[in-house]
């Protein structure tokens, strides 16, 4: 085998230097003695000993295949980016309340009208629904352009976000240098943003359905709301976590072989309840971030404009409406309960995240 031979031709040429050979075969005992590698990559990495992740080995071996494990993470960090940049944008549509101003939806996009008259068809449809009728009965033709805009930007972001992901996955996929392991993933994320664009409509639909809910007609729906935000954040972890796996590949690859194997040693030696806190503290983010969105969903940010008290309290007096049957529904449709948990949620992240580093400056984590 070639890692073998290499060292034993070290051995062979150290004959005459006894200190020498003993280092080399010191060295050799040290990498033998891990547990023995697949028997598909022995070819490859002999007695190098099996790694964390597989992948690293069979895919990345190469510094062709690590420099395009290399391609791949920037090219997700790039869709990640995309990806945020969309998730902000539609908190200022939101806050400018622009998402209800387009009022048809189609997969492949439109263009903005060209004439007065394509602007008042455009504005005619808008008045037909709730929003208008109860909310902005003296909104302007010029002042609809401009959240019609607003609107219409979100939905193109997302439709360019999704084109920058697909064109190289197929140019990728043709020239066959996509990693195996990553073809279910990347198929399900595409998926997966695919499917934003129809959640997105399908919260859209919920407020020009003329139907009265959480204080006032014209609103969204917040359980769409916050699934339409749980999504958006879900293919934003998972492409950064699909990302970093391929840059830590690209550059375990490029590493000498031993200091592959102390990388693995020092991954395997991270204790198992800081991984599954780590995985806890992460939940806990993403759950506060979807109370968050009830928080949108039901116009509750202002209900109390003090902190850290409610109305001079820690648990305000009007915590449950009693009207509310059944009683579960406070928790995401009573605006000063909805308040009042995303703050409970938001300063536990902050311990919980505090606590995290903290315990991490004692865990002997492997290097970047």
């Amino acid at each position: 085998m070639q890692f073998i031979n290499m060292w034993s031709g070290r051995i062979l040429v150290s004959r005459t230097m006894p200190r020498a050979r003993l280092r080399v075969m010191q060295m050799h005992r040290r990498i033998t003695s891990l547990h023995k590698p697949p028997r598909r990559l022995a070819s490859r990495w002999c007695s190098v000993g099996k790694m964390t992740s597989e992948a690293i080995v069979e895919e990345a071996i190469s510094k062709d295949g690590a420099m395009w494990e290399r391609r791949i993470a920037y090219w997700l960090y790039g869709c990640a980016g995309m990806v945020f940049g969309m998730v902000a944008l539609g908190g200022i549509t939101r806050l400018t309340g622009s998402g209800l101003s387009m009022v048809e939806w189609k997969p492949a996009g439109i263009l903005p009208p060209l004439t007065t008259e394509g602007w008042e068809m455009e504005f005619q449809k808008y008045k037909q629904f709730p929003e208008y009728q109860k909310l902005n009965e003296d909104l302007s033709l010029s002042e609809f352009k401009w959240i019609w805009y607003m609107e219409w930007g979100h939905r193109m972001a997302g439709r360019v976000t999704g084109m920058v992901f697909a064109l190289p996955l197929v140019y990728m996929v043709g020239r066959g240098v996509m990693p195996g392991r990553l073809a279910p993933r990347l198929a399900g994320l595409f998926a997966l943003g695919g499917c934003q664009g129809l959640i997105g409509w399908w919260m859209v639909k919920s407020g020009l359905d003329g139907k009265e809910r959480f204080g006032g007609e014209g609103r969204v729906s917040p359980y769409r709301l916050a699934t339409h935000l749980s999504m958006a954040f879900i293919l934003y972890t998972a492409l950064l976590n699909t990302a970093f796996g391929s840059h830590t590949i690209s550059k375990v690859a490029m590493m000498a072989p031993l200091a592959q194997v102390d990388f693995h040693r020092a991954l395997r030696a991270v204790p198992a309840s800081f991984r599954g806190s780590a995985i806890g503290v992460t939940a806990l983010v993403g759950l506060t971030a979807f109370s968050g969105a009830f928080v949108a969903g039901n116009h509750a940010g202002m209900v109390y404009d003090e902190f850290p008290t409610m109305g001079g309290q820690l648990v305000p007096d009007d915590l449950i409406n009693p009207y509310l049957k059944p009683a579960w529904r406070n928790v995401f449709e009573h605006d000063t309960m909805v308040q009042w948990n995303h703050r409970v949620l938001a300063m536990t992240t902050l311990g919980c995240v505090s606590g995290l580093w903290v315990a991490s400056r004692r865990v002997p984590l492997p290097p970047r």
